[in-house]
């Protein structure tokens, strides 16, 4: 009996399981074959980070239909190819695939509860209408001083050290972190040069997940329903205790003290104030979200971009002449206007941004079923979207030797005649990054400032290609960026 009991559990988890990995044949899309446990994905962490096996099956299939299936773990995936299709999800077709795929909840996780990651279509309109206004040219201007007093600082603290083997992306995350706590927490926290900050321990904490958390964003991220079922969370709760008690305390002492400063956490307390009101939770969330998108991000395009700038001195010396070329105009004053005006820093970072892209893979989800335009394919409702942004941005289609830096893909010509869903650093559409004017003004605001002060070369330590993005290891470069500074004055 119990045989029989045995065989039959056996014959439903094949049957199971074979069902599951005919999902992409039964639709009719081309597909990569999946087995227990990890899908498609085996290799990934393992052998290769996302990026790298992105890149790949892109490129694999690019020209074998607009998209083609994957398997994360047992759910099925879809990988856009086509760039009209890419459009209509981010734009044409909003409505159906608003909704980010992946599931949190809000007792568990109050941090996920946020502009970038919240689910619910008119809680979404609704907290973008609060917080668009926040990322005007008028707040920019307002947030500018603070960033160039933090940049300042990086600067005496790197002319202070040794300059001959400066691991830049621990340097950049110095820098980033202390703004993100100024701006967005209006914390007056001292990073640089201080690597007991607890601010610091907590940020670093969040990128540098144990095995546990990577296994818990796995699960919940491939089987969203199961884990909410048993209540798991993405953050430990002392990280989400902690960013709720600061936020939570500084508004206390803010609003007691009758305080207000020009920074990011400022606007949202206006806006508890103001008739479209804003709850403890929320204001946590959206400080956290500007952390996440942030700390990392801007940490990251700085340590590619001077690495890029190391390899290329002969770039690296045109952009340096652009930017005193244009200080000189402004009195040799670093301003919002001044850093506009720098077209070729522009090209610089957008060229960094094509080659080391942000999140290598964005996501989206179906809420019902979309008939693909032109095609007899159709994409069922609630399947997972993932945008390829690591495929597109070395497509040779759009790139002529894609694996070169070169910052003139973004002259006026070539930005003209390519598509421009063929570089999605920030995403697109309304759900795009409200922060990414934020984030370039921060970017730029180092790069003037460091090579105002210093030349960049290779130094006696191994530079590490980048092979791991943001979404592929959380640490990028996995190991390092070393490099040489040299003070210019």
């Amino acid at each position: 009996m119990i045989f029989y009991l045995i065989a039959v559990i056996i014959l439903l988890i094949y049957l199971f399981f074979k069902k599951t990995f005919s999902f992409w044949k039964d639709h009719g899309f081309p597909y990569i074959k999946g087995s227990f446990p990890m899908g498609s994905l085996g290799s990934v962490r393992t052998k290769e980070a996302m990026c790298e096996f992105m890149r790949r099956e892109y490129d694999n299939y690019k020209n074998k239909g607009p998209a083609f299936g994957i398997y994360f773990m047992t759910r099925p995936a879809l990988v856009i190819t086509d760039l009209d299709l890419l459009k209509e999800v981010l734009i044409g077709s909003f409505d159906n695939f608003y909704h980010k795929g992946f599931e949190f909840d809000e007792k568990t996780d109050p941090l996920w509860s946020n502009l970038a990651t919240i689910n619910n279509l008119e809680q979404w309109k609704i907290l973008r209408a609060k917080i668009s206004p926040t990322f005007t040219s008028g707040k920019m201007k307002m947030m500018f001083p603070i960033v160039l007093e933090c940049a300042d600082r990086l600067i005496e603290y790197i002319k202070e050290v040794n300059h001959e083997n400066l691991e830049m992306k621990e340097i950049f995350s110095a820098l980033t972190t202390e703004v993100i706590g100024n701006i967005a927490f209006g914390l007056n926290v001292k990073c640089i040069g201080n690597p007991g900050s607890e601010f610091k321990k907590i940020t670093k904490r969040v990128f540098e997940p144990t095995n546990w958390d990577n296994f818990k964003f796995l699960f919940m991220f491939a089987l969203p329903k199961v884990g909410k079922i048993f209540n798991m969370s993405i953050n430990p709760k002392f990280i989400t205790d902690y960013f709720l008690d600061i936020v939570s305390s500084n508004l206390e002492y803010r609003e007691k003290n009758n305080i207000q400063r020009n920074d990011f956490f400022q606007l949202l307390i206006n806006i508890k104030n103001s008739e479209q009101g804003m709850t403890l939770n929320e204001m946590t969330a959206n400080c956290f979200i500007f952390f996440l998108a942030g700390f990392e991000t801007s940490s990251s395009v700085l340590t590619f971009c001077s690495y890029e700038l190391a390899l290329n001195q002969d770039i690296q010396n045109r952009l340096r002449m652009e930017i005193d070329e244009v200080l000189k105009k402004h009195r040799e004053e670093v301003t919002y206007d001044s850093i506009a005006e720098m077209k070729y820093l522009t090209k610089v970072i957008n060229e960094t941004m094509r080659k080391y892209p942000i999140f290598d893979t964005g996501m989206r989800q179906s809420s019902r079923d979309f008939k693909i335009p032109n095609s007899d394919l159709l994409i069922p409702g609630k399947t997972m979207i993932m945008i390829p942004a690591i495929g597109l941005h070395y497509d040779d289609r759009f790139y002529k030797n894609p694996d070169k830096f070169d910052p003139e893909r973004f002259n006026e010509e070539h930005v003209q005649n390519r598509n421009p869903f063929a570089f999605i650093p920030f995403s697109d559409g309304p759900r795009n990054c409200i922060g990414l004017r934020f984030g370039l003004m921060e970017i730029k605001i180092a790069i003037v400032r460091l090579l105002r002060s210093f030349s960049i070369h290779p130094c006696s330590k191994t530079l590490i290609p980048m092979q791991y993005s943001l979404t592929s290891n959380f640490q990028s470069p996995k190991d390092g960026c070393w490099l040489k500074l040299e003070k210019l004055r």
